[in-house]
């Protein structure tokens, strides 16, 4: 071991010399060249090129190089650059946002709208396609006539709102959406005022570009409409107008009805609720067989066939009032008392809705007076 000692001393005293020469130079070099400027790579352009950040002119000491306040010193420079891109970003992607596309334009429009162009377009198309020409399929009859009616339309467009745009989760509260909105004054007049004439257009429009299957001599054949057979089709559909028209003022104008079909829809329940009780009587009698069984089956199936007796009796009182008060123009289609029950199920006792109602019978009244106007216009270009 003693003859490393000198080595390790002699090894030792030359590097402590060595280093504190080196030490020694390093801080005089760097004190006299305090500022040294530094030329950026050709690349990199004042204000940074290929998204490269600027580079600073200076160096600083290598004293200071690590210390926090160096940090904080040299940080403003680049975070106020990363602060102005993200910026131009932000400014670029709300630029972006303002400018829409013009389909985006037409669905924010279509958005803001619960009766849309897509939804008047359907219903021309209903109204169009529910025409039946005279000796057409499938019904072969003397006479063009209209199949459309208030159930009809309400079943057409209930399950599949076709083109109403309501803000809403879901179908039913979509559909309490759209009634809210039209029972709210002015909505319904304003929206027919405005769109009637767009509706009777696209009518003419399905009636031109319509085609039919005639049956002549026992032959079947296609042929598109003539110019008196879309007159026909304008003036039949405004038939089934008029007859919700004349239901619609019916109830309006009579709040005994109204208290009537409060009545039935008491004895409707009155009647779910006698049949189930039957249900479980006949269920139990079947089951134990007993005499004492049989007899509450029977007493319970008495008690739901009275049931029942009242409530048609019900229905058919309000559905002969309301024809005797239309003097018939409530007869056909066969379904006032669905009309009605329907009104019923939206106004209750609200006379802010049965308003609107009056109002709507009015409304009706004034397309299907259209309908046969635009009917004459079209006979008169033949």
């Amino acid at each position: 071991m003693n003859k490393f000692k000198v080595p390790a001393m002699i090894f030792g005293i030359v590097f402590v010399i060595s280093a504190a020469a080196l030490f020694f130079y390093v801080k005089t070099d760097l004190s006299e060249k305090d500022g040294l400027e530094v030329a950026a790579p050709a690349w990199v352009t004042e204000n940074g090129s290929s998204g490269k950040m600027p580079v600073s002119g200076k160096v600083a000491r290598s004293g200071n190089a690590i210390t926090p306040n160096q940090k904080s010193k040299t940080k403003p420079e680049t975070t106020t650059d990363k602060n102005g891109t993200l910026q131009d970003k932000n400014n670029t992607a709300a630029a972006n946002k303002t400018a829409q596309s013009p389909v985006e334009k037409a669905v924010d429009k279509i958005k803001k709208n619960i009766i849309t162009e897509v939804f008047l377009d359907n219903l021309a198309q209903y109204i169009a396609d529910n025409y039946h020409p005279a000796g057409t399929l499938p019904y072969k009859t003397e006479q063009g006539f209209s199949s459309a009616s208030f159930k009809g339309i309400n079943m057409h467009f209930g399950l599949n709102l076709r083109g109403l745009m309501p803000n809403a989760e879901n179908l039913v509260k979509a559909r309490k959406s759209i009634w809210s909105y039209l029972f709210t004054p002015g909505n319904l007049n304003n929206r027919t005022r405005s769109e009637t004439g767009q509706l009777l257009d696209l009518i003419e429009e399905k009636g031109i570009l319509a085609e039919r299957q005639f049956v002549e001599r026992g032959n079947t054949s296609t042929h598109e409409l003539t110019r008196k057979q879309r007159a026909e089709m304008f003036l039949t559909s405004s038939i089934p107008l008029k007859h919700v028209a004349a239901v619609f003022k019916t109830v309006a104008d009579n709040p005994d009805l109204l208290q009537a079909l409060d009545s039935y829809g008491k004895a409707e329940r009155r009647v779910d609720s006698a049949n189930g009780l039957f249900q479980l009587d006949l269920d139990n009698s079947r089951k134990t067989k007993s005499e004492s069984a049989r007899n509450k089956a029977t007493h319970s199936g008495k008690i739901l066939k009275d049931a029942i007796t009242i409530r048609e009796k019900i229905k058919t009182g309000i559905t002969q009032k309301i024809k005797s008060y239309c003097a018939g123009a409530c007869d056909k289609p066969d379904d006032t008392f669905y009309i009605a029950q329907w009104v019923f199920r939206r106004v209750q006792t609200d006379e802010q809705k049965l308003k609107t109602i009056a109002s709507g019978s009015k409304i009706l009244e004034s397309i299907a007076a259209q309908m046969i106007k635009r009917a004459e216009a079209i006979e008169k270009s033949m």
